[in-house]
């Protein structure tokens, strides 16, 4: 009986394992759309390669990594034609020929890694030299921005400064109807703002003339470069251990020109992203790879810009319209049903910001990051408050608070790029404690929270991870494996203690073991994604989505079982 019960549990062991070694998405095996060997230029096989099979029509593109003998797999595949690349070590395939890929009919290609590849894109920010930061960034170390001479220069200092630092215009490279659209804006937000400079007719043509001169692809030290190869900065190793068992997806918007900035995931599964200059939300469905958008109910004006998105205890996603119309608003996902809360006249106008949180005692806060400003809004009674941030009081640039995250003591935390600091605040009270980071010139820019209630921040400018023990205030400084990498977004895993975080400068997607003090980096399929944000998923911790800003895409990675 013994012998008996114990060939029962070998057998059920084997099969749950078989099943485990072939599954995709937790989907069983049987029903492999595309599969394949990946071989060298021999034609032996190569495991650790990565592989991409996009689909143009649906705009999709999803990267698996070869295993043993080379072979690679993936299921449940959207219906349409496909080609395939392998990349590995210092070679790559050429692009497969389309293959049709049908429902219950397995396709099987093999690439052989016969091309060179293109030299290694170092890590920077997209469209930059390594070095240059982006946005805000050039003034994080506390540089000075020397403006070209001009007739518009004074119109810069002495309002465009008012709700921004001269960095935010010397970084811009737009062409002139852009730099027309964001001049629109700018009059817009001054007509909410109850102490703004306003701006007269000539102010508005000169500083056009002047921005659009110096301030373009084209314009004074900058020399536009091609489109760097989209393989370029996939790691040059071929890939071992849990590094070969994920998969990564990526989605590119119908408008490429949207800036989805912000990513949340909703208790379906899906991915959510807020478009800045879109004005409208897009949702991902992970299982169909629908890609849907919606548009929240009209403001008092036509301009939307859509930024910061968190999703609830409840289930409710909320966001900010920080464009002139001001407000901040929430969704029922299933429902897709709207509630909006119009934000007072503020003193600059300007109530944007990229990282908004919802408090355990309901409350929902934002960083207003070019306004020196926290907002709290308590949903039940619609009440805003808004503090200013101390640090930032009598200073040009502010103190740029930037992310934030709550603690296991229920204090609300924020990062002040401009003071370089951490700042914590007491949600009661309202009052704000500072703590200098221990790093010169860091650029800290998205913070979140771990299972344990520590607060964790991306050094951007340094190429660092930060720990905050939230009961004693010791900061902890940690260096990913690739240097500069740019870490920008940090979130915590709430069922383990694994930290997750994005990699801008190198396309790559970070987890780090707090207890072995070790990192895992997962590359995602095209060189300069400029994932600025990332969300662990609310049904499945193991799969981390992102969104890119410039490049208009977004997508996930999934750690396979």
């Amino acid at each position: 009986m013994l012998r008996h019960s114990r060939k029962m549990l070998i057998a059920a062991i084997a099969v749950i394992a078989f099943a485990g070694a072939h599954t995709i998405f937790g989907q069983q095996a049987g029903s492999v759309s595309l599969q394949g060997v990946v071989k060298d230029a021999s034609g032996a096989p190569v495991a650790g390669a990565f592989v991409k099979m996009k689909n143009d029509e649906r705009r999709l593109t999803f990267m698996v990594v070869s295993q043993d003998q080379g072979r690679y797999s993936m299921n449940n595949l959207p219906a349409g034609k496909y080609t395939v690349q392998g990349i590995g070590g210092e070679h790559q395939s050429k692009m497969s020929a389309p293959v049709d890929v049908a429902a219950g009919r397995p396709t099987s290609v093999d690439v052989s890694l016969t091309d060179m590849r293109a030299p290694q894109l170092v890590p920077a920010w997209p469209g930059r030299a390594p070095g240059m930061g982006g946005g805000e960034a050039e003034g994080g170390g506390g540089r000075e921005i020397n403006l070209p001479d001009g007739a518009g220069k004074q119109v810069v200092l002495t309002k465009c400064s008012v709700c921004h630092d001269a960095a935010r215009i010397a970084n811009a490279r737009y062409d002139r109807a852009r730099w027309q659209e964001t001049i629109d804006d700018m009059k817009l937000y001054i007509d909410g703002a109850s102490n703004a400079p306003k701006l007269t007719q000539q102010d508005e043509q000169t500083l056009l003339n002047y921005v659009a001169s110096n301030f373009t692809e084209s314009g004074p030290g900058r020399t536009p470069r091609p489109v760097p190869d989209a393989n370029s900065r996939l790691p040059r190793t071929l890939m071992t251990g849990i590094q070969r068992k994920y998969v990564a997806v990526e989605y590119v918007l119908p408008n490429p020109r949207v800036e989805p900035h912000e990513v949340a995931s909703d208790r379906q599964g899906g991915g959510w992203v807020t478009q800045r200059t879109g004005g409208k939300l897009g949702r991902l469905d992970p299982v169909t790879y629908a890609y849907t958008e919606i548009a929240p109910q009209q403001g008092p004006s036509d301009k939307v810009r859509l930024n910061g998105i968190v999703t609830a205890p409840d289930g409710k996603l909320w966001f900010v319209d920080g464009g002139p119309n001001r407000r901040f608003l929430n969704l029922e996902p299933r429902t897709r049903e709207f509630n909006q809360f119009p934000l007072p006249k503020l003193d600059s106008g300007s109530a944007s910001g990229n990282t908004m949180r919802v408090h355990p005692n309901g409350t929902v806060w934002l960083n207003s990051i070019a306004a020196n400003e926290v907002i709290r809004l308590d949903p039940r009674t619609k009440k805003f408050d808004v503090f200013e941030v101390p640090a930032g009081k009598g200073s040009t640039r502010g103190s740029v608070p930037y992310g934030m995250a709550i603690d296991g003591g229920g204090f609300v935390w924020s990062v002040l790029q401009g003071p370089n600091a951490m700042t914590r605040i007491d949600p009661n009270s309202g009052e704000f404690r500072d703590f200098p980071i221990p790093v010169p010139g860091a650029v800290a820019r998205k913070a979140g929270s771990d299972s344990e209630g520590n607060i964790w921040a991306g050094l951007h400018g340094a190429g660092k991870l930060m720990k905050v023990d939230y009961k004693t205030f010791q900061m902890t400084v940690f260096d990913p494996p690739t240097k500069d990498a740019g870490v920008y977004s940090v979130q915590g895993d709430p069922k383990s203690k694994y930290v997750w975080m994005s990699e801008q400068h190198a396309d790559q997607i970070a987890r780090f073991d707090p207890a072995t003090k070790t990192f895992a980096e997962f590359a995602l399929p095209t060189a300069e994604e400029d994932h600025r944000r990332i969300d662990v998923d609310q049904n499945n911790s193991n799969r981390i989505w992102w969104s890119g800003n410039l490049s208009g895409r977004m997508g996930y990675i999934e750690l396979l079982p």
